[in-house]
């Protein structure tokens, strides 16, 4: 039989079990001014004042509570819980630690630890609590977060896995797991996951968001735009459907659904200020840009902050106010970077990979290249490559207008024969039966992830292909290149500008410094294999283009010994027929070609002013000025 509590606290516990807090409180208090240290009732009503939002009268009283019983855990627990909810992280850890260490604590002071960005002693602490308390998902679901966020991804995997096999009917482990997942791209686990999450809980529109995001990540656009809008169905006040939901749609080109999603939200009650940033960014595409800025500056902290901070760069640049521009390019890089984990922020793995590929490609390790004889069917791919933002996604959008060209955008392919070699260093020394393997496995990749008609040539558009040339030209030394290239500070200035996903390679572009050494190295590394290898290579600049864009493609098609069609000029009816666009030039392609970014850079230029040194020999290699 349960022990009644004693009678002079039978008032306050009557009114905890109608749910009248507030009426617990103040009876708790009354009767503490008549036994102001009994340490029971002290606890109690310490407890009940932060329930009732109290927090500086509630951790007051604990702290009395705990003063006059130091061995009471409960009251520590509870004392260390009050200086969590009011923000005081480091006195709470101090409190925690002054006791026995028992799961509950150890709880407590991992998660503090998380907080604070200990993952060291976090993970210690919740690997202590599972282990005494194995059925604790809520600890494993935290393990699992905080094992993400130090890099290790196999551990994480197994907790949060964990976590959802003991309460498969908690929602939230599910999407830490899928968020996991789609850092690691590994899709059709996040997509199998989602599915089931959804089958399980239909109503949950945090669910049915994360669905839809798993789904356009498998691009399956349709079935994305209606998990979206489930979730507005389920909750037509949040916010997060409709931003997901607003980019989906600028990605498929369907800028007109974005007027109709801002009425939907202000009919369904969201924040004003909220639609106001669905508002803008229908502004935006609709070229009414001094309508735009006032609505996007006045978007909440709610708002996705690098969102937010793009649709602000982006509309002040094209009104031409540099300064807020800039600042917010920087706001969205600094909010893009913190919202990637700690462990997978580092941009030296790239750097070095780079430097790695750069340096097999010097006369003397070329001249100790074995001899290898090569299959010619398949016929190779052209490769479309150059620094990001230099024309690229222009130009695969214009030869997409050519329909024996299979055109692929971004597509890891070049990485899976990468993976299968290994060691770089080993293109120097491999046999014919290697290298046909290693050209095997290309087509292998090609035709499991976007197989191309029959009679279609590819035509592999990746930028960062620039450097990795020496495995490209030693498996398809006969394949045609084409480099496209901008000035040099146009380069860097839009793609420190744009709003990548923050992969390995990308990491660099959150400041103008590192965009600026990755544009060094990267063009090192492209200018020895186009000195030192005999590549058959096509230069298209960008700034000729959008001067005299049908001189420019007639050459390139020459080149390609393709027969000259109009269609190439066209970038707007390629664009209109593309289901989606991958790239961070999503939002220019479907304009006209347009010359106002050709010469961006000389509006920024005393925010470039340090990086213009690393930027000027290529910038004269060129022939641009700086």
């Amino acid at each position: 039989m349960a022990s009644l509590p004693p009678p002079h606290l039978s008032p306050i516990f009557a009114r905890i079990k109608t749910g009248d807090i507030p009426g617990a409180y103040a009876a708790a208090q009354q009767i503490l001014r008549s036994m102001p240290n009994d340490q029971p009732l002290l606890s109690l009503t310490g407890m009940l004042a932060c329930q009732a939002g109290d927090f500086p009268g509630g951790i007051d009283r604990l702290r009395k509570a705990l003063v006059l019983n130091p061995k009471d855990q409960s009251t520590r627990n509870n004392l260390v819980r009050a200086l969590m909810d009011s923000g005081d992280l480091d006195t709470a850890l101090s409190v925690s630690n002054g006791g026995a260490q028992d799961a509950r604590a150890l709880r407590l002071s991992a998660y503090i630890h998380q907080q604070q960005g200990r993952y060291a002693e976090s993970i210690a602490d919740y690997r202590k609590v599972v282990v005494a308390i194995p059925d604790d998902f809520e600890s494993w679901n935290n393990l699992g977060n905080v094992l993400s966020g130090s890099g290790d991804a196999e551990g994480a995997l197994i907790a949060l896995r964990k976590a959802i096999e003991l309460r498969p009917d908690i929602m939230l482990p599910y999407v830490n797991l899928s968020k996991l997942l789609n850092q690691l791209q590994r899709y059709d686990e996040r997509l199998t996951l989602m599915r089931e999450a959804a089958a399980r809980a239909p109503d949950d529109a945090e669910v049915q968001v994360e669905l839809g995001l798993s789904e356009a990540t498998e691009t399956n656009f349709a079935a994305a735009e209606e998990a979206f809008r489930a979730a507005i169905r389920i909750d037509g006040s949040a916010l997060a459907p409709y931003l997901e939901l607003a980019v989906l749609l600028e990605n498929l080109n369907k800028t007109e659904a974005l007027d109709e999603l801002a009425v939907e939200a202000e009919r369904n009650g969201v924040n004003a200020a909220e639609v106001n940033f669905i508002k803008a960014w229908a502004l935006r595409r609709a070229g009414r840009f001094a309508e735009a800025l006032p609505l996007a500056l006045a978007t909440p902290d709610t708002i996705n902050p690098a969102r937010r901070a793009q649709l602000i760069a982006e509309i002040a640049d094209r009104v031409g106010d540099a300064d807020t521009a800039f600042n917010a390019f920087v706001e969205m890089n600094r909010a893009a970077l913190e919202g990637t984990p700690p462990a997978q922020r580092d941009a030296s793995l790239y750097i070095e990979e780079v430097k790695v590929n750069r340096d097999l490609l010097t006369p003397e390790k070329i001249a100790g290249w074995t001899r290898v004889d090569l299959v010619e069917v398949p016929p190779p791919p052209i490769f479309l490559v150059g620094f990001p933002r230099s024309g690229t996604t222009l130009l695969d959008t214009l030869l997409m207008n050519i329909p024996h060209l299979h055109v692929l955008e971004e597509m890891p392919i070049v990485r899976s024969v990468e993976n299968e070699l290994g060691d770089p260093e080993r293109i120097a020394s491999l046999s014919s039966a290697e290298a046909n393997a290693l050209r095997a496995r290309y087509f292998d990749t090609l035709r499991q992830v976007a197989p191309p008609g029959p009679g279609q040539r590819v035509l592999d558009k990746f930028p960062f292909h620039m450097t990795r040339m020496g495995i490209i030209h030693r498996i398809f030394p006969d394949a045609k290149v084409i480099f496209a290239e901008r000035h040099p500070a146009d380069c860097v200035l839009s793609a420190f500008m744009s709003n990548f996903e923050l992969n390995r390679a990308m990491l660099s572009f959150t400041t103008l410094e590192g965009t600026a050494n990755l544009y060094d190295l990267a063009s090192t590394a492209w200018m020895r294999a186009e000195t030192n290898l005999p590549i058959d290579i096509c230069r298209i600049r960008y700034e000729r283009m959008v001067e005299d864009l049908e001189s420019e493609m007639r050459r390139l098609l020459d080149f390609l010994e393709i027969p000259w069609t109009n269609a190439v000029l066209d970038n707007r009816k390629s664009a209109a027929r593309r289901e989606h666009i991958r790239t961070a030039s999503y939002s220019q392609v479907t304009e006209p070609i347009y010359k106002r970014s050709a010469g961006r850079w000389e509006r920024y230029r005393n925010k470039m002013e340090g990086v213009l040194p690393i930027l000027k020999p290529w910038a004269e290699r060129m022939g641009y000025e700086i």
